[in-house]
């Protein structure tokens, strides 16, 4: 008899509801625990899901406090150290402290989620939602993220690297081949991120790939039957796929991160940076050096790249920074937004260098200044993250031509000490443009804070409908 009440317990154990365990995980994790803790978990988790998609972490602690100054009946400590996320609470002097901590790992990039994460915090700061409300749509969000399909998401590295090419004023053919390289590759990506693979390995076989591409593109041209690829560049194809990697480094917040006084997340993202940068750069060279063993050879000029005509100049930009935000998985009305974004940096850009008759850091500085601030304040009346729109702005002054210049100057010329220190200073021009983007767009972001708590301090202000009538019920 004993066993057959052992035998009848274990089916009883295998073969019941799922409601059941829904039922018992909603009395575990929900009732028994009280408003303040679950505000505090729904705090952490918001925190989590902002800050492994790269949003600034003074951005990520804002709404993590905004949920708690809600919800909770004492003040809420938040910092992020890196990827630790910790949250602290002093109780008073008859309850012990109560501290949570979360680790947050990277994710892909989808501002669709970051939107509807934004907007859900955004509705309970302004005290449309309730508690469990709040937590049952942030389990939507996650159940079912917004997002694009992949090949949506390649199409936008391929506009990158086409609008590289448009700038230039490429051939029609360089065009296509760049357009699709940038698409296969932004796929490549997407997969050997779903197999984790290191991000730094990744960058270097997509670079591997891009610069034998060119390699191959360079041979073609040399057979005397295939006329479509005589008198190609293929130097194009290498400076469109350096942007089209470079594009998607989080520089922007790494700095951002620093001068809000985030010292050990700025670093943290900063050294990854650097990876990425360095697996670019290593791809390059270890594609270089193959094609050459090969016999093949991709001339390019030591100097520059000419640019195309003026209106194909703000053409590439806005194809950039369009392309760029669809790569981030940004909603339609931030795609187009982005790509006038993007010809607002390239005119600035343009104007900038030749009023001022500066060289090219300054006006790129001055260019992603200008972006940080119009991206920040515009954001806010677009509700979309504001961050994508600084990002999508700054990528058309990418020193992807400048990089490929100096590696060139270093690998070819490597015999000769001149060449090899012109090609040093070169890879440094390269990188004190980056840090110019870097800091103007940083800059830019806070001069044009105040301005925009200010803006929703006015609008806070007005007279409003009935928005507290559920919290006032309960």
């Amino acid at each position: 008899m004993s066993l057959l009440k052992n035998l009848k317990f274990a089916i009883h154990a295998i073969t019941k509801s799922r409601s059941d365990d829904s039922n018992l995980a909603s009395l575990r994790f929900g009732e028994n625990l009280s408003p303040n803790v679950r505000a505090i978990r729904l705090s952490i988790a918001v925190a989590d899901s902002l800050i492994g998609a790269g949003v600034a972490v003074s951005d990520v602690v804002a709404m993590s406090l905004d949920i708690t100054e809600r919800y909770c009946s004492r003040r809420v400590m938040f910092d992020i150290s890196s990827t630790t996320i910790m949250a602290s609470q002093d109780r008073g002097n008859e309850r012990e402290p109560l501290t949570m901590i979360r680790h947050s790992s990277s994710r892909t990039p989808n501002n669709l989620l970051i939107q509807s994460i934004q907007e859900l915090v955004r509705s309970i700061d302004d005290g449309d939602l309730t508690l469990d409300q709040a937590e049952e749509a942030f389990d939507a969000i996650l159940e079912k993220p917004p997002k694009y399909p992949f090949w949506l998401v390649a199409l936008g590295g391929g506009t990158i690297s086409l609008g590289v090419g448009v700038m230039f004023g490429a051939s029609p053919v360089i065009l296509i081949i760049m357009f699709l390289l940038g698409s296969l590759v932004s796929y490549i990506l997407r997969v050997l991120s779903h197999h984790r693979v290191p991000a730094f390995f990744s960058q270097v076989l997509s670079s591997i790939f891009i610069t034998l591409v060119a390699g191959g593109v360079a041979w073609l041209g040399n057979q005397s039957d295939l006329v479509w690829f005589h008198n190609l560049n293929p130097t194009l194809i290498v400076i469109g796929g350096i942007v089209m990697l470079a594009a998607g480094l989080a520089i922007v917040s790494a700095v951002q991160d620093a001068i809000d006084e985030y010292y050990m997340t700025a670093n943290a993202r900063l050294l990854r940076v650097s990876m990425m940068t360095a697996g670019i750069v290593a791809g390059v060279a270890v594609g270089l050096y193959f094609a050459k063993q090969m016999g093949i050879f991709i001339a390019v000029e030591a100097d520059s790249q000419p640019l195309g005509r003026g209106d194909w100049q703000f053409t590439g930009a806005i194809l950039i920074a369009a392309g760029y935000a669809l790569s981030q998985q940004s909603r339609l009305a931030s795609v187009l937004l982005s790509g006038a974004i993007g010809a607002l940096t390239w005119w600035t850009y343009t104007a900038s260098s030749s009023a001022m008759n500066v060289d090219s850091v300054v006006a790129s500085g001055v260019a992603a200044m200008v972006i940080g601030f119009t991206g920040t304040i515009v954001a806010r009346f677009w509700r979309t993250p504001s961050s994508a729109l600084v990002m999508a702005g700054v990528v058309p002054l990418v020193p992807g031509l400048t990089l490929f210049n100096g590696l060139m100057q270093v690998i070819e010329e490597a015999s000769s000490r001149t060449q090899f220190l012109d090609g040093m200073m070169t890879l440094f021009t390269a990188l004190l443009i980056a840090l110019a983007i870097a800091s103007g767009a940083s800059f830019g972001t806070f001069i044009a804070r105040p301005l925009r708590r200010t803006v929703i301090r006015a609008r806070n202000a007005l007279p409003r409908r009935e928005l507290y009538s559920n919290t006032e019920e309960d």
